[in-house]
């Protein structure tokens, strides 16, 4: 069986370290002048060395004949360490021994002696997985180590560890690695291994292995093991990784900057989504690129720190993009596709939250989503009011108010998806009043909780005048009642605009009075809006046929068809 790439051309001493030189040269330096430190901790983003760098510092502090702070990969120590067959190195993976029980035996080895070498070397991987008993049994270890035992602790997640770890050990940060670092090494690979490479090939593999050398590294050994030419062309390897060019991120950035939302629906379904494409990765990268445009519209001198990333040619691509758009816009946008990321992998359309994306995008620079007026909801109540408000509405004296449903925009005698509309209008000279014997009673306005008790038939009811509202209101929930009006916040910002249209927010006005028997005012809003009144929405998962019910909301709302 042949070993994988990373595997295969791991390093075998210092020097052989792609990038984290700022790590390499403080080891050697220690190790030359006897100065090694009883604990490390190494912390840094997957597959930038971590692992590799303890190993060869655990075979250095070994090796028989040691030259410069290198080993020598020549005693039988450093070929034992090579095969993994030395005793003295002891690798745990955090994640099967997060129990105290584990951790503590281990620890009660430690005091034995080195059975082969002058250190016994440990190195935790993930350690950020440990219980806080573990964490505690290892803490009082590395307050009182043996002289003969070394901890190379190693996680991805330094936030996790208790700080009165991290200030027993040496602390090293790996960063990720430079496209130009990757692009280097894979050549010295492709060269060992016979391979030939078409221009381009080693520069896409290094921009979509996150920064890591171990990912490109496998990405490369996946493409070469399918070979059975010798050469490798980017097309072949597009279709093999089936990762979206950073050219088609670009293109489809390009298209919603520039407005043209009709094109970047149909780049999405032509491009992407027959192209074969991961959503989710896709996605992902969309709000990657942002980000950059966002941070280089925030500071130009942001440049510099992608250039380990993006070419020179794609940094002015981004710079440009910058100077196009406003900071506001891009905060949109990218709020936007971010609530994407977390819907796809639940829908039953993959691109569904894509397109609802772009569609909300639209909507925003149309001008058709506002921002909720500073004390809108806050004027009477203060900041902290809100909250108070809720909590005493019980005690609330419930004024008699008299209010008909009226729909201002409306004509006279027209009828709006099921909802008759009082007029007052001059017909043949004379004026016409049209009056219902209902309507001038005067009524208590509905409570809060006799509306959210009925919402679910409310929602079931508006169906039968109008049956996309019914669609958009499956996702909102009734949040609170404040002067007077009930608030019913929306999971989408385009239900929320429909829904607050004067004459469909009378239709469910309409509907709900009738459920519960009493006068119902509604305002609709957001959810971003409500999460900042301090409510969380319950996410809302759709089954296929309310699923349906919203594309056709959708179609409905932009005008469209569904094509095969």
């Amino acid at each position: 069986m042949s070993l994988a790439l990373y595997r295969k051309y791991r390093p075998s001493g210092f020097d052989e370290v792609v990038g984290q030189e700022h790590v390499v040269r403080t080891l050697k330096n220690s190790i030359k002048n006897g100065k090694v430190a009883h604990a490390y901790l190494f912390s840094g983003p997957r597959g930038t060395g971590k692992t590799s760098i303890a190993r060869i510092l655990a075979k250095t502090v070994n090796c028989e004949k040691p030259k410069d702070g290198e080993p020598c990969n020549e005693c039988q120590i450093c070929k034992d360490i090579n095969n993994g067959q030395f005793l003295d190195l002891v690798e745990i993976d955090a994640a099967t021994h997060t129990q105290v029980d584990k951790m503590r035996d281990i620890i009660e080895r430690i005091n034995f002696s080195p059975s082969q070498g002058k250190k016994k070397v440990y190195i935790v991987d993930e350690v950020h997985m440990l219980s806080k008993g573990a964490f505690n049994a290892l803490l009082k270890t590395l307050e009182e180590p043996p002289e003969h035992v070394i901890f190379i602790l190693a996680t991805t997640e330094i936030h996790k560890i208790p700080a009165t770890i991290i200030s027993r050990c040496q602390r090293f940060d790996f960063r990720h690695l430079r496209i130009d670092e990757m692009k280097k090494r894979l050549g010295e690979i492709a060269e060992t291994e016979k391979v030939e490479v078409e221009d381009g090939v080693l520069d896409f593999i290094a921009m979509n292995s996150g920064g890591g050398m171990r990912d490109s590294e496998s990405l490369f050994g996946q493409i070469i093991s399918l070979q059975d030419d010798g050469k490798i062309t980017l097309q072949e390897v597009k279709e093999i990784l089936a990762l979206p060019d950073s050219s088609l991120t670009v293109d489809f950035v390009s298209l919603v900057l520039g407005g043209k939302y009709a094109e970047a629906l149909a780049f999405l379904d032509d491009s992407i989504v027959e192209g074969g494409y991961d959503l989710f990765q896709f996605n992902k990268s969309v709000v990657e690129y942002l980000r950059k445009l966002l941070l280089v519209k925030l500071s130009p001198g942001m440049r510099n720190r992608f250039s380990s990333e993006m070419t020179g040619e794609q940094l002015d691509e981004l710079e440009k993009f910058a100077g196009s758009i406003g900071v506001s816009d891009i905060f949109k946008i990218i709020s936007s596709f971010i609530k994407s990321q977390s819907a796809i992998k639940g829908a039953i359309l993959s691109q569904l939250p894509l397109e609802l994306a772009i569609a909300e995008i639209e909507i925003a620079q149309s001008g058709a989503l506002t921002e909720r007026p500073r004390g809108d909801y806050n004027s009477k109540v203060g900041s902290r009011g809100v909250e108070n408000s809720i909590k005493s509405q019980p005690e609330l004296k419930k004024p008699q108010v008299k209010e008909s449903v009226q729909i201002e925009e409306a004509k006279a005698g027209e009828i709006v998806e099921g909802v008759d509309v009082e007029t007052s209008e001059k017909v043949g000279g004379e004026e016409e009043k049209t009056e219902d014997a209902e309507e001038k009673k005067s009524e208590t306005p509905a409570s809060f909780e006799a509306l959210k008790e009925e919402w679910s038939e409310i929602v079931q009811d508006v169906r039968k005048c109008n049956n996309s509202l019914t669609a958009c209101l499956k996702t909102c929930q009734p949040i609170m009642m404040e002067n007077g009006q009930i608030i019913v916040a929306c999971q989408y910002s385009f239900h929320k605009d429909k829904l607050q249209k004067v004459e469909n927010r009378a239709a469910v006005e309409q509907v709900a009075s009738e459920a519960v028997k009493a006068q119902v005012r509604l305002k609709f809003i957001s959810k971003e809006d409500a999460q900042r009144l301090g409510f969380e929405m319950e996410e809302v998962h759709l089954e296929e046929k309310q699923a349906e019910d919203l594309v056709n909301s959708a179609l409905d709302m932009f005008g469209g068809e569904v094509v095969a």
